[in-house]
């Protein structure tokens, strides 16, 4: 069965908004890893390997929950204004959820960055540009699972689809850090990341069980560290 335009575009935008290199200014942010790695807990690829996997089970409370209600928000019925309250509602208990002082300011910076990505991807879609506008004018914080997840639904994504993608390109973006802060050689990154691909299906399905009213569960040494990572020292990262 041939592709159609519309599949294929499907799959560009997928490709496009879960690149490592997205969202706009990750490669600055190491979410704790950097404090794991100066206290030695975090030294090679096995140790890393399992400090991934924490990461990603905590994700299903987070980041890629974040995607899921964003995604619901988009395909729900109801009026474009009651979206947009639901919206800011969601926005705004993401923001209160993340407890760490730099992880707080480093969400809503790369949220904003790709919420501007995504309007440049759905420029006429209400949601997409609405949070593009309201973060840029300060009326919302921005949060890059949202941004992501409400262009991914624009353009057609299945839901598991959206929430296995994004957590894809948290752990790409991840290893990449840590291929740096460890540090670790490409191969071994390269391995730890097909290792990881039961971890992220694991996630997906643990972020599909979740709802709203698990967002900001933690895991309470990820998020001793991104608080004691403020205080290093030294950084390579400023988060």
């Amino acid at each position: 069965m041939l592709s159609t335009p519309t599949d294929i575009r499907r799959q560009l935008v997928t490709w496009h908004l879960t690149d490592s290199a997205l969202p706009t200014g990750g490669f600055a942010h190491s979410a704790g890893l950097e404090t794991f790695v100066q206290d030695d807990r975090v030294a090679d690829p096995d140790s890393f390997a399992k400090w991934l996997h924490g990461y990603l089970r905590q994700a299903s409370f987070n980041d890629a929950l974040a995607v899921k209600c964003a995604v619901q928000l988009y395909q729900r019925e109801g009026s474009e204004e009651e979206k947009l309250a639901t919206l800011r509602e969601l926005d705004t208990l993401l923001h209160a959820c993340q407890a760490p002082k730099q992880v707080r300011a480093s969400m809503n910076s790369m949220g904003k960055r790709m919420a501007r990505i995504a309007s440049f991807i759905a420029p006429e879609d209400f949601l997409v540009t609405q949070y593009a506008q309201a973060t840029a004018e300060h009326q919302m914080h921005g949060n890059p699972g949202i941004a992501a997840g409400l262009a991914l639904a624009a353009a057609g994504i299945s839901l598991e689809d959206a929430i296995s993608a994004y957590l894809m390109q948290m752990a790409n973006s991840i290893t990449q850090n840590a291929i740096r802060a460890i540090p670790l050689g490409q191969d071994a990154g390269q391995k730890i990341l097909v290792g990881a691909y039961p971890l992220i299906l694991k996630a997906t399905q643990m972020t599909l069980n979740h709802d709203i009213s698990d967002l900001g569960c933690v895991a309470p040494q990820l998020e001793i560290a991104q608080m004691a990572h403020e205080d290093l020292r030294s950084r390579m990262f400023m988060s």
